[in-house]
């Protein structure tokens, strides 16, 4: 592995978690300031690592996850195709559907398979009330068993 090839993946890694360390502060309406108190980093610092400029170290990873009530794994995930696709179409200009999508896939990992299998079944039956008359709409949810 080329020293190129392994800085350009950490510049992309350091990004994305500070991408999603931003989100899940923006989603609990937490200033930079507030959260940069709880970590007892500077401001600056922050905003560096929300930026993806310096990398958070794993003590710091270990804390935002304790701090946000989340998996430290969530702040590697990348936002998803349909997530950037809601953002660019200004649907979600707000950014309000990317964290909540984030927050249920964090509070789903603590799920069993029972409660996983209830979970579906509870979508299923929202999006056929949401459907409902439409036959062919139903069948869509069909392949999620």
């Amino acid at each position: 592995m080329t020293r190129d090839f392994r800085r350009q993946n950490k510049v992309r890694i350091d990004s994305v978690i500070g991408q999603n360390i931003r989100s899940e502060r923006e989603m609990r309406k937490m200033s930079r300031e507030e959260l940069s108190e709880i970590m007892d980093l500077t401001v600056s610092h922050m905003g560096l690592i929300e930026r993806g400029e310096r990398g958070a170290t794993a003590v710091t990873l270990e804390k935002l996850g304790r701090t946000f009530d989340i998996p430290i794994d969530n702040f590697f995930l990348e936002p998803d195709s349909a997530s950037l696709a809601l953002r660019e179409d200004g649907y979600d200009s707000e950014n309000i559907l990317v964290p909540l999508q984030q927050k249920i896939a964090s509070l789903i990992t603590r799920f069993d398979e029972h409660e996983l299998d209830f979970l579906l079944h509870s979508i299923k039956g929202i999006m056929a009330l949401k459907h409902k008359g439409s036959a062919s709409k139903d069948e869509d949810f069909d392949d999620l068993d």
